[in-house]
């Protein structure tokens, strides 16, 4: 007889490790051995690994100084022919080549190989250079930019070794200095850097090399200088360096785009560095006041499991049991383009994707633009028939979206958009403006107004009839979800006060539930997240307080405190949902209308499942 297991329960795949995105999201850095030296502005050996590697140079003083690694010990063996420190490096630890640097009282362009053994002076760079980057083998490198003499401006050029000569070939798009390479003479990466001659500065640039020319990519998450680096043009690794202050943060590189992934256990700047996005090591640096000792080892499982929303897992390892989900407590805003026209109290409908922004105030008679956005670029569409501001209520899709009421007096008129245009439909039985609002063009609901209005009307798709009655009856909240699923928090009461309360609506009739953490009201809300599943972010807390960055999150129950926006806005647009929004636009500063948009986005994680 099947017991009920057999019957009732599934299978769960036991893992030893949590899937990962990549290779190198399931990697991590580890302790190493203490180099011998402590020094800084040190090179590695790019193409070293973890258990056979090698630096060479550094400061203070024009070191010399060479070390080699065997996953344990650092050994240290025959000196530099030129101390120097900010020097470019190719090859391996039984093969490698420096170049460049400064030292002593000067740029340099001396070239040295590494045969095992001892290093012997070959030709020389055609300019001399310091903190430049590099890339390649000991018979095939590129020094690429740094400070080049006479005067160590910043420089884009770029010089090919073919393991006898150097040879100039086309420049970098962005001079720059202090930052490292990846890759080979026909596949080369440069990450970072700082493009201004007279100070520090950073970039987040990312060029890449075919052999012939430089393309500009995708740029990193975070902007840095004196970081170091390695690995291929497809697969490589940047971590530490400068970002005033000094950072930990590891980021990984696709061959497409950078990906943060595990951060070093000491932030530092200036380290040496060699090995592949599997298997990598980093040395010495800087970590303000001085120079270390320290080296940490980079290890990516030879094999992963791939990482894909939904999926559940025993992790052995940890001995839990874990969902792969989109993981609301990690989510982060990010800039977004911008919006064409500046605007301020505008209705929004659809979601990160396909959404749209319509009309907007403070002008007197409002405005009629309507701007839809595919994710990437907003585009500008159909005009309202009736301009209006103030705050307009707006709701559905970008194919199928309604806008009601808004300023222009206090409006009762509605329109539909069609996915090209507007066509007016019937009108409220109530004007309103700073109304909320949810729902779907075919069944709908506005709710709110002025004073202490309490109503809701409800729309399906061709006329309009009482909805319930709100417990708190209030202007300028805002919410999403569906018109038998619908939420609303916040809001201005009699008297210029706002409030915390939240109500969701059945269809029927409104209930409180969880307040707001932080009381506001005309903020920015994801008008096609559910009861559930909610984000609001911005505000203010009173109509003339300074403008709110705040985030916040309901889960059905109750409001969590998230991620803030980089910059205070209130009657902002929102598009989307708890895991991928758009806050668009807005006042920033009094009634100035903004063009400023961000995106939040919530990233796949490994959570633990817990049994309450």
């Amino acid at each position: 007889m099947a017991d009920y297991k057999g019957i009732k329960g599934f299978k769960v795949q036991s893992l030893s490790a949590d899937p990962a995105a990549s290779q190198a999201a399931g990697g991590a850095w580890s302790s190493g051995g203490n180099i011998n030296t402590a020094r800084g502005q040190t090179t590695g050996a790019p193409q070293g690994t973890s258990t056979a590697g090698l630096i060479f140079g550094g400061a203070p003083g024009d070191v010399a100084i060479t070390e080699s690694y065997d996953g344990t010990t650092w050994t240290e063996v025959n000196d530099l022919n030129q101390g120097r420190y900010e020097a470019g490096g190719g090859g391996t630890q039984a093969a490698a080549l420096a170049f460049g640097g400064w030292g002593p009282g000067s740029a340099q362009d001396e070239t040295e190989t590494w045969n095992g053994t001892s290093w012997t002076e070959v030709s020389d760079l055609n300019v001399a250079s310091r903190g430049l980057a590099s890339c390649g083998t000991q018979g095939a490198a590129l020094a690429i930019g740094g400070g080049r003499t006479p005067s160590e401006t910043t420089s884009a050029t770029v010089e090919q070794w073919n393991g006898t000569s150097w040879t100039e070939v086309n420049d970098l798009n962005t001079a720059r200095k202090y930052f490292p390479g990846a890759g080979t003479v026909t596949a080369g990466l440069a990450m970072g850097g700082s493009s201004n001659p007279a100070g520090p500065g950073t970039q987040a640039l990312t060029e890449s090399f075919n052999g012939t020319s430089w393309s500009e990519v995708n740029d990193m998450n975070t902007a840095r200088r004196s970081n170091s680096g390695f690995g291929t043009q497809a697969a490589a690794l940047t971590m530490g360096g400068d970002t005033a202050p000094t950072t930990a943060v590891t980021e990984s590189w696709n061959g497409t785009s950078w990906t943060e992934v595990a951060d070093l256990a000491s932030a530092r700047t200036t380290s040496a560095s060699g090995g592949t996005s599997a298997d990598g090591l980093i040395a010495g640096g800087y970590v303000a006041p001085a120079v270390i000792n320290i080296s940490e080892e980079w290890l990516a499982p030879a094999a992963f499991k791939p990482i894909y929303e939904g999926q559940v897992y025993y992790n052995t390892t940890s001995n839990a049991l874990k969902l792969t989900t989109k993981s609301i407590s990690s989510g982060v805003w990010a800039s977004g383009t911008a919006i064409n026209s500046g605007r301020q109290g505008q209705g929004s409908a659809g979601v990160k994707t396909a959404g749209m922004i319509m009309g907007s105030g403070p002008v007197p008679a409002g405005r009629d633009q309507t701007e839809v956005y595919n994710g990437s670029t907003w585009t500008e569409s159909g005009d309202l028939n009736t301009g209006r501001g103030g705050r307009i209520s707006g709701w559905g899709t970008i194919t199928a979206g309604v806008a009601a009421g808004g300023e222009n007096g206090t409006l009762a008129n509605a329109e539909e958009y069609n996915g090209t245009g507007w066509t007016a439909v019937t009108a409220m039985n109530t004007g309103r403006r700073n109304a909320g609002s949810a729902g779907t063009q075919t069944a709908g609901l506005i709710v709110g107004n002025p004073g202490a209005d309490a109503t809701s009307e409800e729309y399906n798709g061709t006329g309009w009839a009482t909805g319930g009655t709100l417990n708190t009856g209030r202007s300028s909240l805002g919410g999403g979800g569906t018109l038998a699923a619908s939420i609303m928090s916040g809001g201005e009461i009699p008297g210029s006060t706002t409030t915390p309360n939240t109500e969701t609506y059945n269809g029927t009739s409104w209930t409180e539930t969880g307040n707001l953490n932080t009381t506001r009201n005309a903020y920015g809300s994801s008008i096609s997240g559910t009861t559930s599943n909610l984000l609001i972010f911005g505000g203010a807390p009173m109509a003339s307080s300074p403008y709110m960055t705040e985030t916040e999150h309901f889960n059905g129950t109750s409001w969590t405190e998230l991620a803030d926006l980089a910059t205070g806005a209130r009657t902002q647009g929102g598009l989307g949902t708890g895991v991928s929004s758009v806050s668009a636009g807005g006042a920033i500063s009094g009634d100035s209308a903004a063009t400023v948009v961000e995106e939040w986005t919530a990233p796949i994680a490994n959570e633990t499942v817990t049994v309450s």
